[in-house]
């Protein structure tokens, strides 16, 4: 596990790391003069406890956001935390507000962890979901040749591909993909 932290200060980076205290993780600490963005993809979360020094961090938040699918929790001073969430909450950020416990800033690094998870799997589902949907589209218009050019059913054109798939061994986008060569569309 590879955690990220921004503060203001290194010393406010060291604080928060010492909240956690976990043995299992690598931290990264920076302080906000810093370019936090180096090896981005391989993080397990990022803490970002605003104000940072140039700036709030709400751009820095949406940044991250952006090129990580690491989820990001937001520290925020308690009076305004519920602005803060109305502003962050189109990045999928957590906030927590301070001061806060350890256990309250462990539970939040959990349930952000799972949130990310969660989120993983279903792009990995779309991603399958997407693909099927391609090969449909592809089938689907081999099917239009065949019924155009040989005359066949739409029953017949659906027979005939999965007839050749399997005796070629291959797959039905495939056999669709040469089917739309040999008729050049």
């Amino acid at each position: 596990m590879k955690i990220l932290i921004n503060a203001r200060t290194l010393e406010a980076a060291e604080n928060i790391k010492a909240a956690i205290d976990d043995t299992q993780t690598e931290f990264v600490l920076v302080s906000s003069d810093e370019n936090g963005f180096s090896d981005i993809e391989d993080l397990s979360a990022v803490i970002v406890s605003t104000p940072l020094r140039s700036e709030f961090g709400l751009n820095y938040v949406a940044e991250i956001s952006r090129r990580t699918t690491a989820p990001v929790i937001v520290l925020a001073r308690a009076d305004i935390a519920d602005d803060v969430q109305s502003r962050v909450k189109f990045t999928g950020a957590f906030v927590l507000a301070r001061p806060f416990t350890k256990s309250a800033l462990t539970q939040t690094l959990r349930l952000a962890a799972v949130a990310a998870e969660k989120i993983n799997r279903l792009e990995q589902e779309k991603s399958e979901l997407q693909g099927r949907l391609d090969d449909a589209r592809v089938i689907s218009r081999a099917k239009c040749c065949l019924i155009q050019y040989l005359n066949f059913t739409e029953a017949q054109a659906h027979k005939h591909m999965q007839k050749l798939a399997m005796d070629t061994r291959r797959t039905q986008r495939q056999i669709a993909e040469d089917i739309l060569r040999t008729y050049s569309i």
